[in-house]
């Protein structure tokens, strides 16, 4: 009679090797969605340095930047990729079957990947790359060895290669569509503390700040139906919104973004964020061109 065990809560007859039992749990525990979690990285700063020589020029921090941050060359790069890395890792974790998880993340035997969304100067896509971790000093079962392009030995035998992230838009059309009326939550935004703190603050007390908020909004919709362009996509939760600046003091510089969801034949305004916040979350998307949002970077 065959030897059997549990594993998991399933019975699985004739398990000799170790690395059966591993492979059987890996195929069937969800991936660690924080990129610390999944696997050892060492020289992080120094992978970052690396990955943004690799890609195509653009910038990675703020002119002026309202929050200090330990990284003060990229930033605005290192938040998105550990944006890119959560999304993906969320994609395989609730992707159907493993082709479709294979879209997202590769995972198989001694070597991991995902597509970072990110090109070199000759258009090739920038993978981030792990290995087995073999450190007797942590856990983790993978070890950050850096990013590399689509022709890289170290993706030689990896095919298909995993997908570029992609946001999947409510509307059938992509497009920010102005003629569509905006539903503002004044109520829940005047309501909520952090939302408040991204307001003016000479103007935060006023009476008449609801009206000036949704008069605000209005506005701006207005603006976009001239120049389309101020609007900018930005990624939440596998999906697209849409940032539209709010000016609010004054109409040359806006003093906020507000995040519009698309409804059946609207938006709805439920969240206000600081302008570098809005740049952080476009630019998951795509990089922002926008002049309301380059002029904050460097």
């Amino acid at each position: 009679m065959p030897f059997a065990y549990c594993v998991a809560g399933v019975w699985i007859e004739e398990i000799a090797l170790w690395d059966t039992v591993r492979d059987f749990y890996e195929r069937n525990k969800a991936m660690e969605t924080d990129l610390f979690e999944f696997a050892y990285v060492p020289d992080w700063y120094g992978q970052l340095e690396e990955l943004e020589g690799l890609v195509l020029p653009e910038p990675w921090k703020f002119k002026r930047p309202s929050v200090e941050t330990k990284n003060q060359d990229t930033p605005i790069l290192e938040r998105y990729i550990h944006t890119i890395f959560r999304k993906q890792s969320i994609d395989f974790n609730s992707a159907k079957d493993e082709a479709e998880a294979a879209r997202y993340f590769h995972v198989e035997n001694e070597c991991a990947c995902f597509h970072t969304g990110l090109y070199t100067g000759r258009y090739k896509a920038v993978y981030g790359f792990f290995d087995r971790n073999k450190r007797r000093d942590s856990m983790l079962d993978w070890y950050f060895r850096g990013f590399c392009d689509e022709i890289s030995p170290r993706l030689k035998y990896i095919e298909p290669l995993p997908e570029r992230p992609h946001y999947h838009a409510v509307q059938e059309s992509t497009g920010f569509n102005p003629d569509w009326p905006v539903r503002v939550k004044v109520e829940h935004i005047l309501g909520d503390e952090e939302n408040m703190e991204r307001i003016p603050y000479k103007i935060r007390r006023a009476k008449n700040l609801p009206l000036l908020l949704e008069t605000a909004v209005e506005l701006a919709r207005r603006k976009a139906v001239i120049e389309p362009g101020i609007v900018v996509p930005q990624g939440y939760q596998g999906k697209v919104q849409y940032l539209l600046p709010v000016y609010l003091t004054n109409m040359k510089k806006p003093d906020l973004a507000m995040a519009l969801s698309a409804m059946d034949g609207y938006y709805l305004g439920h969240t206000c964020l600081t302008l570098e916040m809005a740049y952080l979350n476009a630019r998951v998307v795509s990089r922002p061109l926008a002049p309301w949002l380059t002029e904050l970077v460097k």
